[in-house]
């Protein structure tokens, strides 16, 4: 899906919950991040330049189009790694990164059980899981069911089903804001106190 709005810089208001999310994800200076459905990179760049040259974010994207225009929004960040494709289907390197950022994605993947078994794959013993976005579970799925029947059945899942998701790979949902500030979801693994 291609339109304006995923094309223009995030405002002050969003911006503050960018903050938040990235917070709950540690994302700091030499982290390393996978993002995946980065549509324009608008919050890759936020990332990249988070994370700093010692740290990396390998970002991917189902859209040509939007692959595209990310690519002329990250020029010159070399620590962006920017793959156009399903996350199903990407090279992660095992227990190799810090954390995920699924934001604005998480509703599109179809089997998800499938895709947080694949990225938790690729997590470090420590790694973080953060589902994001910048309204709340029932603005999207209201939107999702009124905007295109491409997305029509694209939905955040409810709470309990997010904990079985994350539980089938040995992961608590610890975090959940669902509210006028958007969706935050924060996962970690089972054995950080």
């Amino acid at each position: 899906m291609d339109s304006d709005w995923s094309a223009r810089e995030y405002g002050v208001v969003d911006l503050r919950k960018i903050d938040r999310i990235l917070e709950a994800g540690a994302v700091c200076p030499g982290v390393k991040v996978i993002e995946p459905g980065c549509g324009t990179g608008r919050l890759t760049r936020i990332i990249a330049e988070r994370i700093g040259p010692n740290g990396s974010v390998q970002a991917s994207d189902i859209s040509p189009k939007m692959v595209e225009k990310a690519r002329g929004r990250l020029e010159g960040y070399s620590n962006v790694q920017l793959t156009c494709g399903t996350i199903e289907d990407a090279m992660l390197e095992p227990s190799s990164f810090d954390a995920v950022i699924c934001h604005n994605v998480f509703p599109h993947f179809d089997d998800k059980y499938a895709v947080v078994t694949k990225l938790c794959s690729a997590l470090k013993p420590s790694g973080l899981f953060v589902v994001s976005h910048l309204m709340s579970s029932s603005e999207i799925n209201d939107l999702h069911r009124k905007t295109n029947p491409a997305v029509a059945q694209d939905f955040l899942p409810t709470l309990n089903e997010m904990r079985d998701i994350f539980a089938s790979v040995n992961m608590t949902v610890v975090l959940l804001y669902d509210d006028e500030n958007g969706y935050l979801l924060k996962a970690v693994p089972r054995n950080l106190p």
